[in-house]
C-alpha cells in the first residue's frame, strides 16, 4: 500500500469487503483511494482483476485512471475493466440483447438542442442554456409549463424517433428494464463484476443509481464524490442521491477524506464558508493542509468596461509562465466569448480547456480527405462509404450510417435508399450540391468553400477542441491551398502539419466556462460577472436551483491554488446591478456605488 496515504485515505482504501461511501472533498486525492483501492482489493480479497469495475463519466477520465493504475500494478491487472456509465451500461444492453442500437451521443445531442433552441428562440437574449433545455426535455410534458420548451421536447422526441436511434437516457432506461425482465441475466452480470467503483459518484442520476444497485446486490460497491460538486441536475443528478445511499445500505461505511492538498487555507476558507449556506448537503470539515498564502479578492466595478479593464491590467502584469497557470471561469459561453475577445484584441494570448493535441490536427486532415474522396466519387458514381461515414455530421447533418449501404454507392442510390425520410433526404439533396461543387474548384478554393459556406470550420472551432488550435491548423491548411498547384501537393503538404504542430504546448490564461472547469486547477483564478441574473442565472426558480448554482460557484472558486478573486459590477444609480446574493456571506450586498 503507498506509504504517502494520510489516516483518512488510509481508511477508505482499507475499508471492508461491503458496501462503502467515500465522502472526498476538492483536492482531497479521490483518485489516489480509488487506484489503491483496487489494488488493496486485488491483494486482500483475490479478486480477479476482470472482476473489477471502474465506472467514471467520460472516456478521458477512465483512461487516465487506468494509466494512473497500471504504473504500480503492473500489466497483470490489465483485465481490470475502466468504463463510462454508458460505453459499460450499453455494452450490457446490447451484449445481452443481441441487439443494435443507433445512439444519439451527447455532443449530437447538445448540437441538436442548440439547434431547436435557435428555431424558437430568434431573439439570442432570450435563449435558454442548452443543459436548461435539456433538464426541460427530461420532464414529462405537463410538466414543463412552457409552450415553446414544450415544442421544442416534441420536435426532439420525433427527431428520434423519425430517425430511429436512442438518446443516453433512452439506453440508460432499456438497460435498467431489461435488468429487472431478465433475472438469470442479472445473476450473471452480477458475478461477473464482484465489485463496482464509482468516480464523481455526485454526478450520478437517478436510473443509473437504480441499474449500480441491481449490479452489485448490495456488495462491493465503492463510491466517490462529494455531494457539494454536484452540478449536473439538468441531466438528473442529485446530491439527495449521495444523502440516500447510506438508507439504501444501512451497513455502508462513510469515510471522509477531510484534507485538501489543492486550495491555500484562504482560498479552502472561503469557499467552505459560501458552501455552508446550502441547506442540502452532507456537513463536513474539510481542511486545508497549506498555509493561507494571498487574501481573497472582492471586487466591484461600475461597468462591464471596467470589469474588462482589470483583468486585462491583471494579465498583463503576469509573466508568460504565470499567465500559463492563470484561469478566468465564467457562468456561461457568452461571457467566455466577450472576455477573451476584448483581451484576444488588446494582446493577451488566451486559450480554451483543451490543449492542442496529434489527434485533433490529425482529425482535420481526414475530415479534409474524406470530403476529397467523395467529391471525386461524385462523377464516376463510385462514392466511398467509408468517406461518407467520417464527415456525414461533420459539421452536423443529423444523418444515420444506415442512409448508406454497400462499400461503394451513386448519388442516385443515396437518394433511393432515403426517398422515405424527407428530412434525411432533404440533407443528403444539399450535402451532394456542395460536393458538386467541391470537385470543381481548386485547392484555395477547395478549402475555402468546404470551411466556409459549408460550415465546416465553424463546426471544427467549436466541436474538435480547443478553438485557437483548430483555427490555427485550418489557417495553416488555407495557407497550404495558395502554393500548391493541386490537391494532391496540398495534401502531400497538410498530411506533415500534426508533426510540426502538436510540438508546441499552449500559451496564455485560459478562459472557460464554471461547468468545463471541473477537475482543472491553476495557480490563480478570476470569477468575474459575479451578477444577479448571471450567477445565479435569471431562470432560477426553485431553492433547489440557487442551491445547484452556489455548488457551481462553489466548483469554480476551488479550480484556485493559490490566488482568488471574485469580481462583480455594482452599475450607477440609474442602472444599478445587483451582485450575486451568494456573495452576502463575504457582506457584499445589493448595493449601487457612488
Amino acid at each position: 500500500m503507498n506509504s504517502n496515504l494520510d489516516p483518512s485515505q488510509r481508511e477508505a482504501v482499507c475499508c471492508g469487503p461491503g458496501p462503502c461511501e467515500i465522502i472526498a472533498g476538492p483536492g482531497s486525492g479521490k483518485t489516489l483511494v480509488l487506484t489503491e483501492r483496487i489494488r488493496y482489493l486485488l491483494d486482500h480479497y483475490n479478486l480477479k482483476p476482470s472482476q473489477i469495475l471502474v465506472l467514471t463519466f467520460s472516456r478521458t477520465a477512465a483512461a487516465e485512471m487506468k494509466e494512473r493504475f497500471l504504473k504500480t500494478a503492473g500489466e497483470n491487472s490489465r483485465s481490470v475493466c475502466f468504463g463510462t456509465f454508458h460505453s459499460v451500461f450499453f455494452h450490457i444492453l446490447k451484449e445481452s440483447t443481441r441487439r443494435d442500437y443507433s445512439i444519439l451521443g451527447q455532443t449530437q445531442k447538445e448540437r441538436l438542442i442548440s439547434h431547436l433552441i435557435r428555431n424558437y428562440y430568434p431573439n439570442e437574449n432570450d435563449r435558454p442554456q442548452v443543459e436548461e433545455m435539456e433538464k426541460m426535455i427530461r420532464m414529462s410534458p405537463s410538466d414543463i409549463g412552457d409552450i415553446k420548451a414544450s415544442a421544442i421536447r416534441r420536435d426532439y422526441r420525433s427527431y428520434l424517433q423519425e430517425n430511429g436511434c436512442l438518446d443516453f437516457d433512452d439506453m440508460i432506461t432499456r438497460c435498467r428494464r431489461f435488468l429487472l425482465s431478465d433475472p438469470e441475466s442479472l445473476r450473471l452480470w452480477r458475478s461477473r463484476f464482484r465489485a463496482i467503483l464509482v468516480d464523481e459518484f455526485q454526478d450520478i442520476n437517478r436510473e443509473q443509481y437504480e441499474i449500480l444497485k441491481l449490479l452489485s446486490g448490495g456488495d462491493g460497491l465503492f463510491v466517490v464524490g462529494d455531494d457539494d460538486q454536484s452540478i449536473y441536475g439538468f441531466r438528473g443528478s442529485s446530491p439527495s442521491i449521495m444523502q440516500q445511499f447510506a438508507d439504501d445500505f444501512p451497513a455502508a461505511a462513510r469515510v471522509f477524506l477531510k484534507n485538501n492538498y489543492r486550495c491555500s487555507g484562504s482560498v479552502c476558507k472561503t469557499a467552505g464558508l459560501m458552501i455552508r449556506q446550502n441547506k442540502n448537503r452532507i456537513p463536513k470539515d474539510i481542511r486545508a493542509v497549506r498555509p493561507m498564502m494571498d487574501k481573497t479578492v472582492l471586487r466591484g466595478f461600475k461597468e462591464d468596461s471596467d470589469e474588462y479593464r482589470y483583468l486585462y491590467n491583471a494579465m498583463k502584469s503576469l509573466s508568460a509562465e504565470q499567465l500559463d497557470r492563470t484561469a478566468i471561469i465564467m457562468r456561461t459561453n457568452t461571457h467566455v466569448s466577450r472576455i477573451s475577445g476584448y483581451l484576444s484584441s488588446h494582446g493577451i494570448s488566451c486559450r480554451g480547456k483543451s490543449a492542442p493535441s496529434r489527434e485533433i490536427l490529425s482529425s482535420i486532415i481526414r475530415d479534409l480527405e474524406a470530403y476529397r474522396e467523395l467529391a471525386s466519387g461524385l462523377a464516376s458514381g463510385r462514392m466511398p462509404r467509408s468517406a461518407l461515414f467520417r464527415v456525414m455530421n461533420r459539421p452536423e447533418r443529423y444523418l444515420l450510417r444506415s442512409a448508406a449501404s454497400g462499400e461503394y454507392f451513386s448519388p442516385g442510390d443515396l437518394l433511393r435508399n432515403n426517398r422515405n425520410n424527407s428530412s434525411t433526404l432533404q440533407k443528403l439533396k444539399e450535402l451532394l450540391r456542395d460536393l458538386d461543387i467541391l470537385r470543381t474548384l481548386q485547392p484555395e478554393g477547395f478549402v475555402r468553400y468546404l470551411t466556409g459556406p459549408m460550415g465546416y470550420g465553424s463546426w471544427a472551432a467549436s466541436r474538435l477542441g480547443e478553438r485557437e488550435t483548430v483555427e490555427t491548423a485550418l489557417s495553416e491548411v488555407l495557407k497550404a491551398s495558395r502554393s500548391a498547384g493541386d490537391l494532391e501537393t496540398m495534401f502531400d503538404t497538410i498530411r506533415r502539419f500534426p508533426d510540426r504542430m502538436s510540438g508546441a504546448a499552449p500559451q496564455g490564461v485560459r478562459i472557460m466556462t464554471m461547468h468545463a472547469s471541473k477537475g482543472l486547477e491553476f495557480d490563480r483564478v478570476y470569477l468575474p460577472a459575479l451578477n444577479e441574473g448571471i450567477m445565479p442565472g435569471r431562470r432560477c426558480r426553485e431553492p433547489e436551483d440557487f442551491e445547484e448554482e452556489r455548488r457551481l460557484l462553489y466548483v469554480a472558486m476551488t479550480r484556485a491554488r493559490n490566488h482568488l478573486e471574485l469580481l462583480y459590477v455594482t452599475g450607477t444609480a440609474d442602472n444599478p446591478r445587483p451582485p450575486s446574493r451568494f456573495l452576502s456571506v463575504y457582506g457584499i450586498r445589493n448595493f449601487v456605488s457612488s
